[in-house]
């Protein structure tokens, strides 16, 4: 019987004193020069690029950089975001946190594609950003 009511007790504190994990979801999006995404209620669209990075096979002084100008509206919201990313981004960050719907979110640019090169392309311009709820 002691072991039986000492199973219950191991037993208990090992269920109920497991701390739940906080979900954290993680979302890719892929952008093109005025796209949008509905996030919630709000949209996140996508404004401009400029992309100054060093092309393939090019020798440059600077790696340069690329930034992406984003527009989030909805709910009273009308707020502008730039991420960049590369060696020459300054004061520019590659991440952003944002409030949507009163959730936090954190806006990551993964990537700008395709990567300059020194011939001119008409190649549309794609930016790749997380979004994740924090």
């Amino acid at each position: 019987m002691k072991n039986l009511i000492f199973l219950f007790i191991a037993l208990s504190i090992f269920v109920f004193g497991c701390k739940k994990k906080s979900e954290t979801k993680t979302k890719n999006y892929d952008f093109e020069i005025n796209t949008s995404k509905s996030i919630g209620a709000s949209t996140l669209a996508l404004k401009s690029i400029s992309d100054n990075r060093c092309p393939i096979n090019a020798d440059c002084i600077s790696a340069g950089s690329a930034t992406a100008h984003f527009k989030l509206t909805g709910n009273d919201v009308d707020q502008e975001i730039t991420l960049c990313n590369g060696g020459e981004c300054g004061t520019l960050e590659s991440v952003a946190n944002i409030k949507i719907n009163g959730i936090n979110y954190s806006l990551k640019l993964i990537d700008i594609t395709p990567y300059p090169q020194l011939q001119k392309s008409n190649i549309t311009k794609t930016v790749k950003v997380e979004l994740t709820k924090i």
